[in-house]
């Protein structure tokens, strides 16, 4: 097992908590075609990958129930002008209401500049299954 390095400060357990909940809002957003708050937690790459899902989706709407979740943080490094965190996503995830659940296993990588103002924002999708 691995020793996860962070950087000095960092909480690996506070952050995991916050990007948990980082998750859910951003579900929520994304199922109702907020791109005001998409934008708000998203590098213009992500941004624009969610967009075009959401312009393929069309007007269905949809519901994801996150019904378990847990966030565990791989790793948090500093790269040139900014940090870099990958927070391992696990658990249950329904996405319509006469579906069953559906097991959750991604990587979010997040990332912030390193030093002045900004806060995190999502720099990858790492889809770990299927």
């Amino acid at each position: 097992h691995a020793v996860s390095s962070f950087p000095p400060g960092f909480d690996a357990d506070a952050f995991a908590r916050e990007a948990k909940l980082n998750f859910i809002r951003l579900q929520a957003a994304f199922d109702a075609g907020n791109l005001d708050d998409l934008r708000a937690f998203t590098t213009p790459e992500i941004f624009a990958e969610l967009r075009l899902e959401l312009t393929e989706r069309g007007a269905a709407a949809q519901t994801t129930d996150v019904m378990t979740l847990d966030a565990e943080v791989l790793e948090a490094v500093e790269e040139g002008s900014r940090y870099v965190a990958s927070v391992r996503f696990t658990g249950l995830v329904r996405e319509a209401a006469d579906q069953g659940a559906t097991p959750l296993d991604e990587v979010w990588h997040l990332s912030k500049p390193a030093s002045g103002q900004g806060g995190w924002v999502i720099a990858g999708i790492q889809q770990l299954q299927n």
